[in-house]
């Protein structure tokens, strides 16, 4: 009997130090940046997170894809309420005014513009400054080697 202890497999290295995910990140970010030009690319970039968010589990670069999909899913959802909002304004307008008081009008301002013109007027604005911020932020601690967070 001898007393060294049994051999230890070799376990393989994480991929924080993979050259590929650390391109594929910043890739990504300037996907999402170039999607204020064409407003395609953020999807290829969405999916490619997507994709490889599984081979970054445990590495830096899983906070960067999961940055990616938070902000495309959040300003997505943002875009939606936004254009969903004017529909839904003007038929509050004709159901108000001519089917439940066929006879009254409303005093300006309307109360069913309040909140297309607040969500286009303020939220989306602050939407647009988030989305860079993180984007740029991103980019910036991803050419470092960084995680999002942290």
């Amino acid at each position: 009997m001898s007393d060294t202890p049994p051999a230890v497999e070799p376990q393989p290295a994480p991929y924080s130090a993979s050259p590929d995910l650390k391109a594929l990140v910043i890739a990504c970010y300037v996907l999402f940046l170039l999607a204020c030009i064409n407003g395609v690319t953020a999807v290829i970039g969405v999916v490619i997170a997507h994709l490889r968010r599984r081979d970054a589990a445990g590495t830096v670069w899983q906070s960067h894809f999961d940055n990616l999909i938070l902000v495309f899913w959040v300003f997505v959802a943002a875009v939606l309420i936004l254009f969903l909002s004017f529909p839904l304004g003007l038929w509050a307008n004709f159901s108000f005014q001519f089917v439940a008081h066929p006879f009254t009008f409303v005093v300006w301002p309307p109360w069913y513009l309040i909140f297309p013109f607040l969500f286009s007027v303020i939220v989306l604005p602050l939407m647009v400054v988030w989305y860079f911020y993180r984007n740029i932020r991103g980019l910036l601690r991803a050419g470092d080697g960084r995680p999002y967070r942290g």
